[in-house]
């Protein structure tokens, strides 16, 4: 029989146990939109604000996974600390991109979300930052992303990224991304038991994502040029795979 870990919140400060509470949240409200409407068609499409708030306090998270993955590739570390862009697609309710502007002061955020009620709540949750000065909101789904060479960093939330889009995702980023820029593309483990892969996956294709695989992902990413892929792991509940768009090649 399965049981929680009294000590599960043991350990971990005020921000990660704030974390930790919205993920459980987020994760029954989910839960009981599967029991009350089984029939829903796969898609990010809640309304409820409980459930968009509470996956945007989740994804504060990201933040401090890609500080620590910056600790062990210091050529990506600086990136986070130079004048450039970063790019959040999927940018919900706007608190990964908030808080990115928070950790990284020289980098200017643009957050790109084609869903109107979470870009309506990231607004508010901007408006009262400090930072929305650095953060720029878009309502843009990433498959019609036009910018060229603008972005020094981008990142792509793979659960939510479906089968179908996954290419032109990567060449729309590609693009985006400046000579050399960083895409870290996340990945929720695939859990080693039957039971829990299953609810992991329906959990995912529900949401309008695919159960990417690491092999996959950086099969589709060198398809479209990236290279140096390296997977860290961020969380026991997160991946981060990082890849480079290539350098200009230097003039001689």
């Amino acid at each position: 029989m399965r049981h929680i870990d009294p000590e599960l919140l043991d350990g971990i400060d005020a921000n990660e146990e704030r974390a930790v509470l919205a993920l459980i949240q987020t994760s029954f409200r989910q839960a009981i939109d599967l029991i009350e409407n089984p029939a829903r068609a796969p898609g990010w499409d809640y309304k409820d604000p409980v459930i968009l708030e509470s996956q945007g306090q989740v994804s504060r998270l990201i933040v401090r996974g890609i500080d620590t993955l910056a600790t062990k590739r210091p050529d990506f570390g600086q990136a986070l600390h130079r004048p450039g862009a970063f790019l959040d697609v999927g940018t919900g309710v706007g608190w990964l991109a908030i808080e990115a502007a928070r950790a990284w002061p020289a980098l200017r955020i643009v957050g790109i979300d084609p869903w109107k009620p979470a870009l309506a709540l990231a607004r508010k949750n901007l408006a009262q930052s400090g930072v929305a000065e650095r953060v720029e909101l878009r309502s843009q789904s990433v498959e019609h992303l036009d910018d060229k060479t603008i972005f020094t960093l981008a990142w792509l939330p793979g659960p939510f990224i479906g089968a179908e889009i996954i290419t032109l995702a990567l060449e729309r980023i590609q693009q985006a991304l400046t000579p050399g820029g960083w895409l870290i593309f996340g990945l929720q483990p695939r859990p080693t038991d039957a039971l829990g892969e299953a609810l992991t996956n329906l959990r995912i294709v529900r949401s309008g994502g695919y159960p990417w695989t690491l092999k996959e992902v950086e099969e589709r990413m060198d398809a479209q040029g990236f290279e140096r892929f390296e997977a860290f792991s961020s969380s026991p509940s997160v991946t981060l795979l990082l890849a480079q768009r290539p350098a200009a090649p230097e003039c001689i």
